[in-house]
């Protein structure tokens, strides 16, 4: 197994992985006890989505090292190539291709001279805890197509008076698409209504929940969408 974090790759170390463990989901629930009522009332789905707290991986790798300076140099170079960086994409061989985790990482080295070894434990907290896919929905090339995971659907569309056309998420998470306009068009979409000129937009009021949703368009013009499913690992 390999793991790649910025300019870290456990394959170019010859770390050795022993073992891999991923955190349980911890949702970040909405309760309220009310007098009266048995249990509680739960409002974790009013954003349409379950929202959950960040997710840790640990990674433990082993690499035996007889010359104690160059084990010391090696723990050096790991240690700095590893902890110098904020929340970047964390690429691990046991998901998909295509997919990568953007996280943080704390690095534990234990060196052992009696064994003569490093053995090297990395937690990485994922913020969002979600793997991210990095081709967008709609490219149905077939070399990269996952069919356990993707969606074959047209993005972008021609817009003549009015029309509604359906856009799927595939992903666990709500995500909100670039929008490419030309002309002008209303989009109206789960619940938001966005007037539209041309131009290219991003974090607009217009997303898409997972699943089906239903976008109606009215104006003239040619509008696409760009986005990214989001899945638990």
């Amino acid at each position: 197994m390999t793991v790649i974090f910025n300019k870290f790759n456990s394959d170019n170390f010859g770390l050795k992985q022993l073992t891999r463990s991923i955190g349980a989901l911890q949702e970040q629930e909405i309760t309220e006890s009310i007098p009266g009522v048995q249990g509680t009332v739960d409002y974790s789905m009013m954003f349409g989505q379950r929202l959950f707290q960040p997710q840790t991986i640990i990674y433990t790798f082993q690499k035996h090292i007889y010359d104690v300076v160059e084990r010391a140099r090696q723990e050096t170079l790991i240690r700095n190539s590893l902890s110098r960086f904020g929340l970047s994409r964390l690429y691990d061989s046991y998901i998909p291709e295509n997919y990568y985790f953007l996280a943080k990482c704390n690095p534990t080295i234990t060196n052992d001279v009696q064994y003569q070894k490093l053995t090297v434990s990395l937690a990485f907290t994922c913020n969002p805890p979600f793997m991210f896919c990095e081709i967008a929905e709609g490219n149905d090339v077939w070399d990269t197509f996952n069919f356990d995971y993707d969606v074959s659907q047209d993005t972008s569309f021609t817009v003549k008076n009015s029309d509604v056309v359906t856009l799927i998420n595939p992903g666990s998470a709500t995500v909100q698409p670039k929008i490419t306009v030309t002309g002008t068009i209303s989009v109206t979409a789960n619940g938001n209504t966005v007037n539209f000129t041309a131009g290219t937009y991003k974090n607009t009021l217009i997303y898409l929940l997972p699943g089906v949703n239903s976008l109606t368009f009215t104006g003239t013009g040619t509008i696409s969408f760009e986005f990214y499913k989001e899945l638990v690992a």
